[in-house]
């Protein structure tokens, strides 16, 4: 016996066999190794979002769009004669509402340049009443509210000379303007008729351009240029890079070089429908839209988990956004920085309305000491935006906004003088975004519950049959040197090792010896 000297040589159709059983195992391998790496759910779920031509995302936007509903809330004047007297200090009011609309938004001469990766669009803003969701019908309620026109145009004149001061008296009388009027919901949203406001618009056209003053009409007025520039590059997508060609807000400086900062540029600024893949909580986000007049910081809060899949970022609107702070010196340019409260002249036709949260939320109590029946709750009057990181898109938004007259000495006016030195709640209104639709919710479900569960079994599987493969190729060359090199073998008997033997090796007497 002598062992062999090397594997044994395989056959040319097994090696064949071999090798194809060898690279079928290490492909399936190194598929399950780039699935687990790479999530392919996410990726074919990111490329879906793509706003090109042929994609969901680029229909969407081109078309009509049902959009946040906006609810109204108004302050009714509940002691008008005893303020106007004087006999009461306080000016007691009572929230009334809400009346909720729809916003029906479309996005006119739209466009994609896929070579620049930049998105432009002018939005046009429509809003539909909502009588299932409202406390009643606007038209058919009335209201007592303060003159918003006249403390309006009182005020801008605090500061000019006795000359227009008593001009505006004579107008005031001649035109019997009141402080506090009674009217109906529906004219005090959408437009009723102030002889002041007429007059301005007769005399000074270039200041005041309408005739009738509604606090929705003035949010959705349509008349005015607004086209955005959008970033579609993925790592600033849907970023705003322009609004009217400006790379920010030009009432707020921006157009002087030398005093452009981060609070009058759009750097890290959405209008809030949607925000880049892959969103991290040390990412930047604020918000734009032209009704804010202003940038808004939201700051991260923290992850809620939802019942149909994502692990949602949770953000509000900052508590420095209504402070004077680097983030905001540029709005002090006009009426100044009141804590609690935003300057919101120059959306406004140069009137002076600030904005602020719901019952002024997160201000000084200074500021509405004068004011009997404002109560500030966060859950009521704060925010919340819900975004999905993955994808970056907008998942929940809940926030409030109220429009105030900051009025400061107008004695010189008769009717306007009880509301001298005070800030002035005209209206609040409530935004919140319609829940998402069932087929985008299973958008989410596939890619966050379904999808991982449904890929980590293929993975397995590949895994399983790849390392199967590969086993069946090692065991079949290991067994095959065994054979050949590893095990002592027997030899085939030749003439020069044959055993020769002169006699039997078991005889014939052993034979007869045996027992019986």
């Amino acid at each position: 016996m002598k062992p062999a000297e090397k594997c044994k040589k395989l056959p040319r159709l097994a090696k064949k066999k071999l090798i194809v059983l060898t690279t079928l195992g290490v492909s399936l391998t190194a598929l399950a190794t780039i699935c687990f790496v790479m999530d392919p759910v996410y990726l074919i779920a990111k490329y879906q979002m793509r706003v090109a031509p042929g994609f969901q995302l680029y229909d969407i936007l081109r078309g009509e769009i049902d959009g946040a509903y906006v609810s109204a809330y108004l302050f009714n004047v509940t002691n008008a004669r005893e303020f106007i007297s004087g006999e009461d200090r306080q000016l007691k009011v009572q929230e009334f509402g809400p009346f909720t609309y729809q916003e029906k938004r479309l996005n006119k001469n739209f466009e994609v340049d896929e070579e620049a990766q930049e998105l432009y669009y002018q939005p046009y803003v429509t809003a539909t009443f909502l009588p299932e969701i409202s406390i009643a019908d606007p038209a058919h309620v009335n209201i007592t509210i303060p003159n918003t026109a006249l403390l309006a145009i009182a005020t801008a004149i605090s500061t000019n000379t006795f000359w227009s001061q008593l001009g505006l008296n004579l107008l005031t009388t001649k035109f019997n303007s009141k402080a506090v009027l009674t009217l109906p919901v529906k004219d005090y949203l959408w437009g009723y008729e102030e002889p002041l406001l007429a007059f301005g618009n007769a005399i000074m056209p270039g200041w005041i351009n309408f005739r009738r003053l509604g606090l929705m009409d003035r949010l959705y007025d349509n008349t005015r240029d607004y086209r955005i520039e959008l970033d579609l590059r993925e790592e600033t997508k849907f970023q705003i890079k322009r609004v009217n060609g400006g790379g920010g807000l030009p009432y707020w400086g921006y157009e002087d070089s030398t005093k452009r900062t981060r609070c009058n540029t759009f750097v890290d600024t959405y209008e809030g429908f949607s925000y880049p893949p892959g969103l991290s909580p040390e990412k930047p986000i604020r918000l734009f839209r032209n009704v804010f007049c202003r940038i808004i910081e939201l700051e991260y809060v923290g992850i809620t988990e939802l019942d149909y899949g994502p692990e949602a970022y949770l953000y509000k609107i900052g508590n420095h956004t209504y402070c004077k702070n680097p983030d905001t010196e540029c709005l002090c340019s006009r009426l100044g920085c009141v804590d609690g409260l935003s300057d919101l002249s120059p959306c406004f036709y140069g009137l002076p309305v600030m904005m602020s949260n719901a019952h002024f939320y997160g201000a000084d109590p200074k500021l509405y000491e004068r004011i009997d029946g404002i109560a500030p709750e966060e859950g009521k009057h704060g925010s919340a935006f819900l975004i999905e990181p993955k994808l970056g898109t907008e998942l929940f938004t809940s926030m409030t906004f109220q429009l105030n007259v900051p009025v400061p000495d107008v004695g010189f006016n008769p009717p306007a003088r009880p509301f001298s030195n005070m800030t002035v709640p005209i209206a609040y209104f409530k935004v919140i975004q319609p829940e998402l639709k069932d087929d985008v919710k299973r958008v989410f479900w596939l890619v966050y519950v379904a999808g991982p569960y449904v890929m980590l079994a293929l993975e397995v599987a590949l895994l399983a049959v790849g390392l199967v493969l590969l086993s069946v190729v090692l065991r079949t060359v290991f067994l095959n040197c065994l054979i050949g090199n590893g095990q002592m073998t027997f030899q085939a008997a030749t003439p020069a090792n044959k055993l020769c033997s002169e006699s039997p090796l078991i005889s014939d007497k052993h034979l007869q010896e045996a027992p019986k």
